[in-house]
């Protein structure tokens, strides 16, 4: 509890920091670069941001999408509630007379014209934590009112880790100003609701010629020792600004955001309602479906002339999806008939945490539908992504997998979304590893700074085997051959890194006599690779890598060498040259690791170097001369 001595305004009032001499300067809200900022990406970030702060019980977290218009009378009693004709608008004035920003000049006309109407959204969650703890605190309300990318959530298996999500509420507020009222979990009645506002404006100078910094706030001021600290209102006077706000939410744990004058950065005109209530329930069953499926979700859009509620039926090119996820453990491994689904586990092996703690092996679940002529054709002969928080990360493209009329839609249930419900250890373990490798846009997994923060060496290897097991079990599925009772040995054998029928980080030949960790992609016109090759005995004289890249067809044969271009190694005492298209290391006896990268030539037009068609292998042969005989 904070005991200094301070005093808290009774009333609400923008408060701005001003900067003294030296002072950063803002010239914009940085956070309005940092991701794709469409509609799309606005309700995917936006529901993800509510998801993540679900409670732990068996209700669905609820989400509306309020769209309200303010014209005339309305609109002024709005502004009035704001505080805008002498809180806001002298700083939009003056920061549209120094032209910065981005559209403040339209705001200030939209605000003018009393037939112009001004638009409203506001975004209301519950069965979610709402704004729990204070500003001095690390704490939902600390995240979302003070800090910048900055993210504040449950535990390991929510969907992101920036605390971008929240920022495209701003960026698509014409005011880049976003009102909260919130009811948090467990909060006594004396003390909710809690309402706050912030705006992010650029650094700007009024009448007084005083210097603001961007952030503002519609707060009780609370002036302590280290200096003022923004309080929310709370209590009878929140819940009498809210209503005035548009706001007012029932008496339920969860948030309800206002973004002021609501608008689409990436569009030059302001479309119809109804077809912008259309574009959000599309992307809510687009990338939450999973969630929406399993009744974790409620998604619901109201405008003035309706009310729909997201339904994964709603959207036809995701049935296919959900009908595979519901069918993903089925006992068939061949796809015979349109319609019909089989699945496969796919084996896969996390690194150790950066502490020393021990990861248990596991794996995912990979399902393939084989598509009919019926099927909506939008994300055919893609793979939908996803863990645990039930968003899809990505919908990968595998069209080189399909041939002929073998086309399909996929799943790769992760996590705690592979079982759907008792999650194992391992189960919870994988979905932390795959959240941490997730970028800001939570739109891929790969290798992050998080995941080099939390695990030890080998997460890239992981999740290179987990995509080439994954790219091999797809084919398999889709192949025309007849069921077996596990992946053939053609299958097994052609992992896109190293080549070797078990998910591991070495890739030798039997004997544990080298750990080889390696990586490669298809970047332009050409492969690159690298990796780390470690012999694991004692005493050696030599020792020597081969690398090599072979293209392997839709049927598992290879059917040409393609050419290394160039490699290069890290240690003066390990030479490299190039023969035959191939890339030969020598290491004498000092040498106990060697790091290599390369590339292979440039592939032209429709060369099969490309991955277009089939798979690329990056194969490693590692030889060792000991006292005793060779090994490798």
């Amino acid at each position: 509890m904070d005991t200094r001595p301070h005093t808290t305004l009774d009333r609400a009032e923008w408060y701005f920091f001003s900067g003294g001499p030296g002072a950063p300067r803002y010239g914009d809200d940085p956070t309005k670069h940092a991701v794709d900022h469409d509609s799309e990406t606005f309700v995917r970030e936006v529901i993800q941001n509510a998801n993540d702060q679900g409670l732990d019980n068996d209700e669905s977290v609820e989400v509306t999408f309020r769209f309200v218009t303010l014209s005339g009378e309305d609109k002024e009693a709005f502004l009035e509630a704001l505080r805008w004709r002498n809180g806001l608008q002298p700083r939009v004035s003056s920061i549209a007379q120094a032209g910065l920003g981005r559209g403040y000049e339209r705001l200030l006309g939209r605000i003018k014209d009393p037939d112009e109407e001004l638009r409203l959204l506001i975004v209301e969650d519950r069965n979610t934590t709402g704004l729990t703890g204070s500003w001095d605190q690390d704490s939902n309300y600390a995240a979302l009112v003070r800090d910048e990318l900055y993210s504040s959530k449950q535990d390991d298996t929510a969907g992101g880790s920036y605390g971008l999500g929240k920022s495209v509420l701003w960026t698509f507020s014409g005011a880049s100003t976003v009102v909260f009222n919130s009811y948090p979990v467990q909060a006594s009645e004396s003390r909710s609701p809690r309402l706050v506002a912030r705006a992010k404006f650029p650094t700007h100078t009024l009448d007084d010629d005083t210097t603001y910094q961007g952030a503002g706030w519609l707060c009780r001021p609370a002036r302590t020792e280290d200096g003022v600290r923004p309080e929310a209102l709370e209590g009878e006077r929140a819940s009498d600004l809210a209503d005035r706000l548009y706001v007012d939410r029932p008496h339920v744990s969860g948030t309800s955001a206002l973004v002021v004058d609501f608008q689409d950065p990436t569009r030059d005109e302001r479309p119809d309602l109804g077809e912008v209530a259309d574009e959000v329930v599309e992307a809510a069953v687009k990338y939450f479906w999973p969630a929406i499926y399993r009744g974790d979700l409620k998604v619901t859009v109201e405008t003035p002339e309706s009310t729909v509620e997201a339904d994964v039926d709603s959207v036809p090119a995701i049935e296919p999806f959900v009908d595979c996820y519901a069918s993903r453990f089925a006992d068939s491994e061949s796809l015979d008939d349109p319609g019909d689904v089989a699945g496969l586990d796919i084996p896969m092996q996390l690194p150790t945490r950066a502490d020393g703690s021990e990861t248990p092996d596991g794996s995912v679940r990979l399902a393939a539908r084989l598509a009919s002529p019926a099927d909506d054709d939008t994300y055919l002969n893609t793979i939908a992504l996803f863990r645990g928080a039930g968003m899809v990360v990505k919908y990968y493209d595998q069209s080189r997998v399909a041939y002929g009329d073998r086309n399909f839609h996929g799943i790769l249930a992760t996590g705690e979304a592979r079982p759907g419900h008792n999650p194992s250890v391992t189960d919870r373990e994988i979905d932390r590893f795959l959240r941490f490798a997730e970028p800001p846009e939570h739109d891929e997994w790969e290798s992050t700074e998080n995941l080099r923060e939390q695990y030890q060496r080998g997460f890239r290897t992981a999740l290179d085997e987990m995509f080439g097991t994954m790219r091999d079990g797809l084919r398999h599925l889709i192949s025309k051959r007849a069921s077996t009772d596990a992946l053939s040995d053609s299958v097994l054998n052609r992992f896109p890194i190293h080549g070797d029928a078990s998910p591991r980080r070495s890739s030798s030949a039997p004997g544990p006599v080298f750990e080889i960790d390696s990586s490669s992609r298809f970047d332009g016109d050409r492969w690159v690779f690298s990796g780390r090759v470690t012999p694991k005995v004692d005493e050696f004289e030599s020792w020597t890598v081969d690398i090599s890249l072979t293209g392997i067809g839709e049927d598992g044969s290879r059917y040409d060498s393609i050419p290394v271009e160039k490699v290069s190694v890290d240690d003066v005492d390990v030479t490299a040259n190039l023969e035959g298209g191939t890339a030969h290391l020598v290491a004498n006896e000092t040498v106990t690791e060697v790091s290599f990268e390369g590339e292979s030539h440039a592939a032209q037009g429709g060369d099969l170097t490309s991955g277009g068609i089939g798979e690329t292998q990056l194969e490693i042969q590692a030889e060792i001369q000991t006292n005793e005989g060779d090994g490798s």
